[in-house]
């Protein structure tokens, strides 16, 4: 595990640098910045605005005890509290299924990029309609990956802090995957990919943590999706020195 991070974080960090990567990368985060921040206050403005205008005191009975507590100051620190870390979370959560659908979009470029430039001679050819099954793999793994978040959203938003820790240590399972298999369905059968997260498990979940901590940290965020592709492809191109057969 520790071999793995330190073999391959040192190696993106190079990558980020390279022309060609870098190219890439800017314009799918501009996508990304885009396309998160509209589907955030859609998101916010139909969730949030009708959620948070059922504390409004002036709605309650005057000198009830509902309007009492909802006009305490303790009480507006504390919802602003709540809606401060459940706004970042949940803009994290946008970025999660738009994240794996770029993913897959810009996953073969990335793949090869990292190929020519580390030199690790990959030798396995695309399946026919690649591209197509990448992006549907993103965006099938992208709705399961959303319904999952979505369940869980009463936490998100009713645990400040906590919250945080909740979103990186669940979505860290499913944005390996759904990274990986964007690479993974280009070249392999199910039946061979299944057997390349079982082997790689471990790799695949630590891929998982830092794509989703970056998925929490402002500006990193939209450079998420394509530090995610360099660490994949690195992971994927060096399952050839593994035990696990990926031939045929």
């Amino acid at each position: 595990m520790f071999q793995f991070i330190k073999d391959t974080l040192p190696k993106t960090i190079i990558d980020l640098e390279n022309p060609k990567v870098f190219k890439i990368i800017l314009i799918s985060s501009i996508i990304t910045l885009i396309s998160g921040i509209l589907i955030f206050f859609l998101f916010y403005y139909f969730l949030f605005t009708s959620l948070f205008s059922l504390t409004d005191p002036n709605q309650f009975r005057e000198g009830g005890i509902i309007q009492y507590i909802l006009s305490l100051k303790i009480f507006a620190i504390l919802l602003g509290i709540v809606q401060f870390f459940a706004s970042w979370i949940i803009f994290a959560l946008i970025l999660v299924p738009l994240g794996s659908i770029i993913s897959g979009i810009y996953s073969e470029k990335i793949f090869f990029s990292i190929n020519d430039i580390h030199k690790y001679k990959w030798n396995k050819k695309l399946k026919q309609n690649s591209f197509l099954l990448s992006i549907q793999y993103g965006c099938v793994s992208a709705s399961k990956g959303f319904l999952i978040n979505v369940l869980i959203l009463p936490l998100y938003i009713f645990l400040p802090v906590a919250n945080i820790f909740i979103f990186i240590a669940i979505n860290a399972f499913i944005v390996g995957r759904e990274y990986c298999g964007n690479f993974l369905v280009q070249f392999l059968n199910k039946e061979k990919m299944k057997r390349f997260f079982i082997f790689s498990d471990t790799e695949l979940y630590i891929v998982g943590l830092i794509i989703s901590l970056l998925y929490t940290i402002p500006i990193a965020n939209f450079f998420a999706p394509s530090i995610g592709n360099i660490l994949i492809s690195h992971l994927i191109l060096k399952s050839k020195k593994n035990i696990i057969s990926l031939k045929g």
